[in-house]
């Protein structure tokens, strides 16, 4: 869901009118426009870490617990890491943009165009 447009309008001494026009989505996140997909994970850093505990674990996805073992390190720092690699966030490095879509409550996934390129 995602507001597209807001109105506003006076009606009436100390009132007004707002329209907010919303769209609304099926509630997956397939609607979204996959960013273009970054080079991949080239170093040691956490959210490297990830894609690579992800692309080890094949094309199914993974629960954070289990990324959390694989990666080491203080889980909330995975926690959040991971998070950001599936919305896009930002602050996340362009070369892994794109590889992580968050599957489940708790379980992240590569995104089929990262599959593809790990086919490759």
């Amino acid at each position: 869901m995602r507001i597209v447009d807001t109105q506003m309008e006076q009606v009436g001494p100390g009132r007004i009118r707002i329209i907010t026009m919303i769209e609304v989505r099926d509630g997956s996140d397939s609607a979204r426009p996959l960013p273009q997909l970054g080079e991949g994970p080239t170093g040691n850093a956490i959210p490297d870490r990830i894609v690579r505990c992800l692309i080890d674990h094949g094309p199914g996805s993974v629960s954070l617990a289990e990324i959390q073992r694989a990666v080491g390190g203080n889980p909330a720092t995975v926690n959040r890491q991971a998070w950001t690699l599936a919305t896009d966030a930002p602050d996340l490095q362009l070369r892994l943009r794109g590889w992580v879509m968050k599957a489940d409550r708790g379980r992240y996934a590569l995104t089929p165009a990262a599959r593809g390129q790990v086919r490759q």
